[in-house]
C-alpha cells in the first residue's frame, strides 16, 4: 500500500458525487458530466490531489484532460489516484470537469462491489486537492453535475469479449461545457451516502467496501494518438495493432449516428476484417463538428466506419494508453532476426500492459493470473520501470475462500467465479518469487507468502497415498497444446514442485523455518511419488497417469516441469534435453486439430471446442513423438535447460518465434497457429536475451549483487543494456571476451567482481578458454 504524506489517514474533506435527473435514479451504464471553477490569487507550489470513482473518470482542468482512471483492483483494495495539479492550473477562473461513468455490471476490466452495499454502486467521484495548509478544493454540492442520456452501452454478447457496442451521444455534452467563463445551467451535484447495514454512513471516504486504500500503485500512461489511414467504403487501417482510446472527429446532422467497428484483422487485400470478437463504438452527431474520445480501450489494426449520408468523417484515431517503458534497456546480436523478435515482444508486453497486465487488448482484456508471468518478466528485463511487476501479483492476490486464486482478476470471471485454473495460480507463485530475486523488499514479500501458502496448501485434499496431486478439478490448461492432463498430471506436478520450492526459498529468506520445512518435506513426497511417471521404456515422463495406467503420451510441458520443479534425478537430465530438443520428434499437436498437425503461422482456432467435450485421442506416434510447447509454456521449457546447463541452446530456440512473424510481424500471435496477434504471454524470447543470452539475473534478492553468466549458443556477438535497480548493466559478449559495466557487483564463472568495468576473458559452457585449456 502506497501512503500519501500530503494526505494523512482519516476522514477526506471531500464528499462522494453524481447527478440524477429529474424523472430519478438512472438505470444501467451511464455517464456523468461534473464540473466547478477553481478561482485562485496564485498558482501554489504544489496541489497534491487525490481522486477516485466507481466506476471510471477522465478529469480535466481547463479542457485538457489531466488524469484517467481508477486502476483496475478488486473493490475492497482500491486505491486511489494521487497527482499533482499545479502545472495545470493559472491565476484566476480554472474549470475543473470530470466525465464519470459506472458499468451496469462486471466487465472483463471491472468488478463491481455488492450491489447491495450503498449508494456508491449507482455511481460516485471523488476529488480533493491540497491548496494550501488549510485551503481545500473538493467535490460536494457546489459543483453543477449533469446526466449524458444516450453515453451508455448494448448488452454484452456471448463471445469471449463479452462486450457490447459503447455509445455517445453528442447532443447531450455542450461543446463549450469546459470553458470558465460558461455556465451551462446545470443543476448542482447530489451526494452519494456510504450507508450500509450497521452504520449510518456519510458521504466522505474512506468507504466500504474499498477504502479507498492507498495512492496509485503504477505510473500513469502516456497518452499517444495515432491517427489512422483512411481507405475506400469506410476503412481505416494502421501499421501495427493498436491499443487505447477511439477518438471520432466527425460532423453531421443531429440525431446522424457514426457507428465505428474495429477489427483486430485485415484481409488480404489489407481491408479491416470484424469479428465476433471484435467491439465497436457508436458516435450520435448533434449537427456541428465535434470529437470525441470512448471511455472504453480496444485493440485494433483497423476500423470499418458506417455514416449515413451527411456525415464527414474527418479523423479517426487511437489515443493509445499503454503503460511506458522507461530506461534504456536494449539487446543487439549478430543475428538481426534475433534483435526483431526482441523488439516485437517488447511491443507485445506494451500492448497487453496499462493499469494491469492483460491477455490482449483486443478481444478481452482480462488480468488472467497466470498470463501475466511472462509480461512480469519481460519488464523486469526490459523496463527500469517496475511498478507494473510489482502492483500485477498484488492485484492477483484474491483469493477464494478455499484459497485458491480466481483465473482472472478484477473482471467478470473473478465475479462470476465458474471455475478456477489451478496452474495459473502456480505461475503467480512463480511471479511472487520474481519480485523477491528482482526487487527484493522483505515487507512485499511478507505480505504476499501467505496467500502463496494456501495456494499450495489447495493442493493438499487432492494428493494421493503417495503425495501427489491426483485427479484435481477445475480447468488445467497448461497451455492450448495436445497434454493430456487427467487423473496425475505431470505438468501440474512439475509446476507445484516449483511453486513448493520457491515458496520455501521465500520462507527462508523471512525468517520462516516452519513453513519453509513444511514446503520441503511436501515436496520431498512428491518428487518419490512422481516416479510413478517416468517411462523406462521411452525414457522419458509420461504426461499423464489415468484410471491407475500410465499413458504414452508426452509433452514437453511434462519434462520441462519436472526439471524446474527439482523432480528429476540428476542422472536423467541430460535425456530429458534430448527429450525437449530433438527437432524430428516434436509434434505440433493441438486439441483444435484433433486429426492432424497445426501449421506454425496459420489460422488454425487455439482450441476451446475441446473444453467440454474433452480431448481427442492422439493421432500422433505416441511411442516416439512428444508434443511441443505453445509461445506461453516455453518460457518453463527454456527455464528447464538452462537448470539443465545448457543455456546456450536458447538463443537457437528464440528462432523458433520467426514463424509467427508472418501472420503479424509487430506483435506475437497467442499460439503457433491462431488466437489473437497481440498475445504478451508469447513474449519469452525478449526476456531470454536477456536473462540466458546476456546472462543477467540477480544473484542476490534486489539486485544487491548481479548474476552474469552469458550463453551466446551460435551467436558471435551479443550486447545490451539490462535494468536493475542501481542503474542499467551493460554487458557486450563475444565467443572470447565479456566486456561489463556494472553499477553493483556482480559475479561470473564462480568469480566475484566488484562495480564498474571488466574485460573478462571467457570460457565455454565445458570450462575451456578460446584456445581449448582449462
Amino acid at each position: 500500500m502506497i501512503v500519501s504524506t500530503d494526505f494523512p489517514p482519516g476522514r477526506w474533506r471531500a464528499r462522494w458525487i453524481w447527478a440524477e435527473p429529474e424523472g430519478g435514479r438512472p438505470q444501467g451504464r451511464h455517464a456523468v458530466a461534473l464540473r466547478a471553477v477553481l478561482e485562485l490569487d496564485r498558482v501554489p507550489e504544489r496541489v497534491p490531489t487525490r481522486v477516485v470513482a466507481l466506476s471510471g473518470y477522465v478529469l480535466a482542468v481547463n479542457g485538457v484532460e489531466v488524469a484517467r482512471g481508477p486502476v483496475r483492483a478488486n473493490p475492497r483494495i482500491r486505491p486511489y489516484d494521487d497527482l499533482d495539479l499545479a502545472a495545470h492550473l493559472r491565476p484566476g477562473a480554472n474549470l475543473v470537469t470530470a466525465l464519470a461513468w459506472i458499468h451496469d455490471g462486471p466487465t472483463p476490466w471491472w468488478l463491481p462491489p455488492s450491489p447491495f452495499g450503498n449508494d456508491l454502486v449507482h455511481g460516485a467521484f471523488v476529488l480533493e486537492a491540497r491548496l494550501g495548509p488549510d485551503a481545500w478544493f473538493v467535490t460536494d454540492e457546489r459543483w453543477q453535475a449533469r446526466v449524458l442520456d444516450g453515453w451508455t452501452a448494448t448488452p454484452g454478447g456471448g463471445t469471449v469479449s463479452g462486450r457490447g457496442r459503447e455509445l455517445l451521444d453528442a447532443r447531450t455534452l455542450p461543446a463549450d461545457w469546459q470553458r470558465p467563463d460558461h455556465d451551462p445551467g446545470w443543476p448542482a451535484a447530489v451526494l452519494r451516502r456510504a450507508m450500509t447495514t450497521g452504520e449510518p454512513g456519510r458521504p466522505e471516504p474512506p468507504s466500504y467496501p474499498g477504502g479507498p486504500f492507498g495512492g496509485r500503485p503504477i505510473t500513469w500512461p502516456q497518452p499517444r494518438e495515432t491517427v489512422l489511414t483512411p481507405g475506400p467504403a469506410g476503412a481505416y487501417t494502421a501499421e501495427q495493432v493498436l491499443s487505447g482510446t477511439l477518438v471520432v472527429d466527425a460532423d453531421g446532422p443531429a440525431g446522424a449516428e457514426i457507428v465505428v467497428q474495429t477489427a483486430e484483422f485485415v484481409d488480404p487485400s489489407g481491408r479491416p476484417a470484424p469479428s465476433e470478437h471484435d467491439a465497436s463504438l457508436a458516435v450520435t452527431a448533434d449537427g456541428t463538428r465535434r470529437v470525441l474520445e470512448s471511455f472504453d480501450s480496444y485493440g485494433l489494426r483497423g476500423v470499418l466506419v458506417e455514416a449515413p449520408d451527411g456525415v464527414t468523417v474527418h479523423r479517426v484515431a487511437v489515443r493509445e494508453r499503454t503503460y511506458p517503458v522507461a530506461g534504456d534497456a536494449w539487446f543487439a546480436c549478430s543475428d538481426p532476426r534475433l534483435e526483431h523478435i526482441w523488439r516485437v515482444g517488447r511491443r507485445t508486453v506494451t500492448l497487453c500492459s496499462a493499469d494491469a497486465y492483460v491477455d490482449c487488448p483486443t478481444r478481452e482484456q482480462r488480468a488472467w493470473t497466470g498470463d501475466a508471468v511472462v509480461h512480469q518478466m519481460v519488464d523486469l528485463t526490459t523496463n527500469s520501470d517496475w511498478r507494473l511487476a510489482r502492483w500485477h501479483p498484488r492485484l492477483a492476490a484474491s483469493p477464494r475462500s478455499d484459497g485458491m486464486l480466481p483465473m482472472a482478476v478484477a473482471g467478470d470471471a473473478e465475479w462470476a467465479d465458474f471455475t478456477v485454473i489451478p496452474d495459473w495460480a502456480l505461475h503467480w507463485v512463480h511471479s511472487v518469487w520474481n519480485l523477491y530475486r528482482y526487487v527484493g523488499d522483505r515487507e512485499e514479500i511478507a505480505e504476499l507468502l501467505p496467500v502463496a501458502e494456501r495456494v499450495l496448501r489447495w493442493f493438499v485434499p487432492f494428493l494421493d497415498d503417495t503425495g501427489v496431486p491426483t485427479d484435481v478439478f477445475g480447468w488445467v490448461i497448461i497451455d492450448w497444446s495436445a497434454v493430456h492432463t487427467e487423473g496425475i498430471s505431470a505438468a501440474l506436478c512439475g509446476l507445484w514442485g516449483r511453486a513448493l520450492l520457491e515458496f520455501a526459498e521465500l520462507a527462508d529468506w523471512l525468517g520462516d523455518q516452519g513453513r519453509a520445512q513444511w514446503a520441503r518435506a511436501v515436496h520431498a513426497r512428491l518428487a518419490a511419488g512422481f516416479e510413478r511417471l517416468w517411462d523406462p521404456e521411452r525414457e522419458r515422463y509420461a504426461d499423464s497417469i489415468a484410471d491407475g495406467e500410465r499413458r504414452p503420451m508426452a509433452s514437453q510441458h511434462g519434462q520441462a516441469a519436472a526439471i524446474v520443479g527439482g523432480l528429476v534425478p540428476a542422472e536423467r537430465i541430460e535425456r530429458l534435453v534430448e527429450v525437449l530438443t530433438t527437432e524430428k520428434d516434436l509434434v505440433h499437436a493441438a486439441f483444435s486439430a484433433p486429426d492432424g498437425p497445426a501449421e506454425p503461422g496459420s489460422d488454425t482456432e487455439v482450441g476451446g471446442a475441446h473444453l467440454r467435450a474433452g480431448p481427442p485421442e492422439p493421432w500422433w506416434d505416441t511411442d516416439r513423438q512428444v508434443v511441443r510447447a505453445q509461445p506461453f509454456f516455453r518460457y518453463v521449457v527454456h527455464d528447464a535447460l538452462a537448470r539443465a546447463g545448457r543455456a546456450d541452446l536458447i538463443a537457437g530456440l528464440c528462432l523458433d518465434w520467426a514463424a509467427l512473424l508472418a501472420r503479424s510481424d509487430t506483435s506475437w500471435s497467442e499460439t503457433w497457429y491462431g488466437g489473437t496477434i497481440s498475445h504478451g504471454w508469447s513474449a519469452t524470447p525478449t526476456r531470454d536475451l536477456m536473462t540466458r543470452v546476456l546472462g543477467v539475473e540477480p544473484a542476490e534478492p534486489g539486485f544487491a549483487v548481479a548474476r552474469i553468466e552469458p550463453a551466446l549458443g551460435d551467436l558471435t556477438r551479443a550486447s545490451g543494456a539490462v535494468p536493475c535497480p542501481a542503474g542499467p548493466i551493460e554487458v557486450a559478449v563475444t565467443p572470447t571476451l565479456l566486456s561489463v559495466h556494472s553499477p553493483v557487483p556482480f559475479v561470473h564463472a564462480g568469480r566475484s567482481y566488484p562495480a564498474g568495468r571488466h574485460d573478462i576473458r571467457r570460457t565455454d559452457r565445458r570450462g575451456l578458454t578460446s584456445d581449448g585449456t582449462h
